[in-house]
């Protein structure tokens, strides 16, 4: 690798007018000169094709057209993408100051290092910050020991080499919720080694439009749906070095975890027989589920933003 990286940013984009300048802006702010931005936009009918207008002088390349969903998109932004470094940001989140820059010197101070991500803030559709405790997963590196539960890296401000992406492939266009999630799964069994800064490195953005918040469910099922599919590979004893046992035992959290997830998604959309379901499934896997500090934390953060 030469010693100034170049570091790819994609960002997939439908209909995101009203905070697309914004992320936008964030990435062309950045102080790391050496910078590729690619916007895939899906055919939006709003006015994002009038601020890539505006833009298109700063950016590598943007196209408008229909395309098969945010994965599709961002592979084909990765499949253009030129630079050693690679990264995507959703068009309503934002990258904080010198995040590309803190990147890139780990990837020059570490050369065994693969991935590197950070911590994040959450805004809502005003921008405005949202009160999040510190969750576990916010203190941990994520390794093979880890891939058995829930999404550890944090997507916005995550960067990846080229070389990991080559062993790998690129995402799964199948997903739609959780194909960060599963791409990171791929990595780390691929052996890829992570790094996560301590530093807050970019901006998570919470709407009734986000998928976070108004599809919890549908994400939640198809999380579950990743898991028992890494769960059925024979030989993930011998890749994670683990025990059967061992295995079992993270695998009962999780599930407890995630079903907790699609249980709490399907009560707001009103479905309560799915949520009863989804709840008995979660104490089935794990009956210490509802206990765990994860949802005391998070109850406790939801009381507080709403009082």
């Amino acid at each position: 690798m030469s010693s100034s990286f170049l570091v790819s940013v994609v960002t997939p984009s439908f209909n995101q007018a009203r905070f697309l300048e914004e992320t936008l802006a964030s990435v062309f702010g950045q102080d790391y000169p050496h910078i590729e931005y690619l916007v895939m936009d899906g055919g939006s009918t709003d006015a994002s094709t009038d601020i890539l207008n505006r833009y298109s002088e700063r950016l590598a390349y943007w196209e408008s057209q229909p395309d098969q969903g945010q994965a599709h998109a961002i592979n084909k932004g990765l499949e253009r993408a030129r630079g050693e470094i690679l990264g995507w940001l959703n068009s309503d989140d934002v990258l904080l100051p010198e995040t590309v820059r803190r990147a890139v010197d780990v990837f020059k101070t570490y050369p065994e290092v693969d991935v590197v991500y950070g911590r994040l803030d959450r805004i809502n559709a005003r921008g405005e910050l949202i009160p999040t405790p510190v969750l576990p997963k916010d203190k941990v590196v994520f390794s093979k020991k880890l891939v058995i539960g829930e999404c550890v890296v944090n997507q916005p401000g995550a960067f990846w080499r080229r070389r990991i992406m080559e062993r790998v492939g690129f995402l799964n266009q199948e997903l739609v919720y959780t194909l960060d999630y599963e791409y990171w799964i791929r990595m780390a069994l691929a052996g890829a080694n992570f790094l996560r800064l301590p530093e807050t490195v970019a901006r998570f953005r919470l709407s009734s439009a986000s998928k976070t918040v108004g599809q919890t469910a549908q994400m939640a099922v198809e999380q579950w749906n990743v898991l028992e599919n890494l769960l059925a590979q024979n030989d993930l004893p011998e890749r994670l070095a683990q025990t059967p046992a061992q295995i079992q035992r993270q695998a009962r959290k999780a599930r407890g975890m995630i079903a907790l997830h699609a249980s709490y998604g399907y009560l707001k959309l009103r479905k309560r027989d799915e949520a009863w379901r989804w709840l008995i499934r979660a104490l089935d896997s794990d009956p210490a589920a509802l206990f765990r500090r994860r949802w005391i934390d998070l109850a406790l953060a939801s009381l507080f933003r709403r009082f």
